[in-house]
């Protein structure tokens, strides 16, 4: 459950996808470095698959129930680059058909659209990767992938500037703590914004 719900998004007008940022994390758990997807990418949505249930009871009123979501994130076109870490590990996945918990990374989606500089709303969390071909044509080697998210979100704030992930409460999740490293600068998102 979210520590808290958002009160207001500032502002008037419609909210441009450039706002929400997708960034998979290169580095350690102990020592994050967030990478930013969604390079040639005109489209990457977090499809959420709830669970619906729906029917009608004895008395003739129908109902539906909404039990859990099977989210997951299609990466349609990734066009490796030499300079990434992310291209490295999903060549890996390929080279050594990764699977299990080697292919469990984690992932940090940054609202940029709710709250202010230095404390954007933004929630980590584990996913499995699952590659699904590799090569393409000729612009250049494509490794498309499946985000399939598992596990609790960890709810807090992104600082864009320092790639830094602050959660609301560490006490709530204790592998929260090492979230606190200042990451590295694999990609600048003010880069792409």
């Amino acid at each position: 459950m979210p520590d808290k719900d958002v009160a207001f998004i500032p502002g008037n007008g419609y909210i441009k996808r450039s706002e929400s940022k997708l960034f998979v994390n290169v580095g350690t758990d102990d020592a994050p470095e967030w990478e930013l997807q969604g390079d040639r990418n005109e489209e990457l949505s977090h499809e959420l698959n709830p669970n619906v249930e729906s029917g009608e009871d004895v008395t003739g009123a129908t109902y539906a129930d909404l039990d859990k979501y099977e989210e997951e994130t299609d990466v349609e076109t990734y066009r490796a680059r030499r300079e990434s870490k992310w291209a490295a590990i999903l060549y890996n996945i390929i080279k050594y058909r990764k699977t299990l918990t080697d292919v469990v990374h984690q992932f940090l989606i940054v609202n940029t659209f709710a709250g202010a500089d230095g404390a954007y709303d933004a929630w980590v969390q584990k996913a499995v990767v699952a590659v699904q071909s590799h090569a393409g044509d000729t612009k250049g080697m494509n490794m498309p992938y499946n985000i399939h998210w598992t596990g609790e979100r960890i709810h807090g704030t992104f600082n864009l500037e320092t790639l830094t992930f602050t959660p609301n409460d560490a006490a709530v999740a204790p592998e929260a703590q090492t979230l606190r490293a200042t990451a590295g600068t694999t990609t600048k998102a003010s880069d792409k914004a």
